[in-house]
């Protein structure tokens, strides 16, 4: 996972956080690909100034770490340090013939690297080790850097500048770079010999094992260890809203317990705490049994994408463990549900102006078979209590209007058993409904519902 600049060098806020299969497809077909084969053209021809200063325009990923801003020096660090990538970058610089070079080191290196690519201006090889640990310091960085270095490119010439682990990497253009999502390295330090150990794990991606796991120390140094998983990965297993069975082929009427979460566009300062309380509490209510990782990555992604300004991670952290250890402690939720009572078949594909047209229907007619039995109801009680039946006296014991009685005061009650199932299974010639075509397409909802009855639900 990489924190990725659409603006070039001098951009310092990310834009997003994205993974190493959604760089590998920006690379293969680069919208930026006129401008990085100018910056190729301007280098062959010597032009080095002019070179220089367009590919700073180019977005740009720091390839060690996920950044909230990129300043990375002295106390800046734990500041704007979110977590280490995964990854560990190294190029290579004034090749002469790079498809040559590039041939040549995937057939030495291709079972250890999880990437390699033209560099931007083509004049080296960019490419990344994936490691099998987590790296929760600078100093550790610099240490397992330095031993592949040594060791596994001993026989390279290495930038020395990538030595630094909020190094940036313009995104260049490459329709054959190479990838391995399966590879892995370990390295392993000690006090008397550095070893790399060669890991070919039958992994792929999306999988438990593609998990990029780190580390963070609170003020009690009490170790806090999770998983961030791709947000891909975490959708399909984290239910998001209550899970509802809809017996019909298309629609169902029937009042459930509802339960979601609702992620704010933008989560701006002084509501954050509340709002990932918030959710920690539904996702918990939704998911009693799913592991907390799935629960923290979900956190994890919300504040990298709506929050502004993010969460500094060690409080994230913090505050993810105090709300949750308190859910599994105490067993109780304070999770938020309403009744709904409109649920569609998800395998039956309704475009979002369908389920709007057939939504406010189904809640027309409710309000009109709501309304009308409270009319009958009090039509009943006038006549076991000798009362007149007039509109004022229906209007005070329902509570409608004396316009909204008056239009239903001789209506027949609503089946809505009968309402549901036209909808479902239309039939010919039914004036509650349209004809379908291969099921529910351009609805009208004058057509479903008579216009005279019709009622916008409030």
């Amino acid at each position: 996972m990489f924190s990725y600049f659409k603006e070039g060098i001098k951009d310092t806020n990310p834009e997003k956080i994205i993974d190493l299969p959604t760089l590998i497809k920006i690379i293969k077909n680069n919208p930026e690909r006129s401008l990085i084969e100018w910056i190729r053209v301007l280098r062959t021809n010597g032009n080095d100034e002019e070179y220089k200063e367009l590919k700073k325009r180019l977005p740009y990923i720091t390839p060690n770490c996920i950044v909230g801003y990129r300043s990375l020096k002295e106390d800046n660090f734990d500041r704007n340090f979110t977590a280490p990538s995964g990854y560990i970058y190294f190029d290579t610089d004034d090749i002469i013939n790079v498809d040559e070079y590039k041939q040549y080191f995937i057939k030495k290196y291709g079972h250890l690297v999880s990437m390699v690519s033209k560099s931007s201006s083509c004049s080296g090889l960019s490419f990344l080790f994936k490691l099998t640990f987590n790296i929760t310091t600078k100093e550790q960085f610099f240490q397992v850097w330095d031993v592949i270095r040594t060791t596994i490119l001993k026989d390279e010439t290495i930038d020395p500048l990538c030595k630094d682990i909020g190094r940036a990497m313009f995104i260049s253009y490459d329709p054959e770079v190479y990838c391995n999502y399966e590879n892995e390295i370990t390295v392993e330090i000690s006090d008397t010999k550095d070893i790399v150990k060669e890991e070919n794990h039958p992994i792929s991606y999306g999988g438990d094992n593609n998990r990029l796991v780190y580390s963070f120390l609170n003020k009690k140094k009490e170790e806090y260890s999770y998983s961030v998983l791709p947000i891909d990965i975490v959708l399909t297993k984290l239910d998001r809203r209550t899970r509802v069975l809809v017996d019909n082929l298309i629609i169902d009427f029937k009042p459930v317990e509802y339960a979601e979460v609702y992620i704010p566009k933008v989560i701006k300062d002084g509501t954050k705490h509340t709002i990932y309380t918030a959710m920690i509490h539904q996702l918990a209510y939704l998911n009693p049994s799913i592991e907390k990782e799935y629960i923290f990555s979900f956190l994890f992604y919300v504040n990298n994408n709506h929050a502004k300004p993010r969460m500094n991670m060690k409080e994230l952290v913090r505050l993810f463990n105090f709300v949750y250890d308190t859910i599994k402690s105490t067993g109780i939720t304070h999770h938020t549900t309403i009744t709904k009572y409109v649920h569609f078949n998800p395998s039956y594909k309704l475009s979002g102006k369908e389920k709007s047209i057939l939504s406010n229907t189904i809640n027309g007619y409710f309000k009109r078979y709501t309304n009308i039995n409270k009319i009958i109801a009090a039509k009943q009680e006038l006549i076991s209590t000798g009362t007149k039946i007039t509109l004022k006296q229906v209007s005070k014991l329902t509570g409608l209007s004396i316009k909204t009685v008056q239009t239903h005061f001789n209506s027949e009650p609503i089946n809505m058993d009968e309402v549901i199932y036209n909808l479902n299974y239309p039939q010919e010639n039914n004036p509650r409904t349209n004809q379908f075509n291969s099921g529910v397409r351009y609805l009208d909802k004058g057509t479903i519902t008579p216009q005279e009855d019709y009622i916008q639900p409030v």
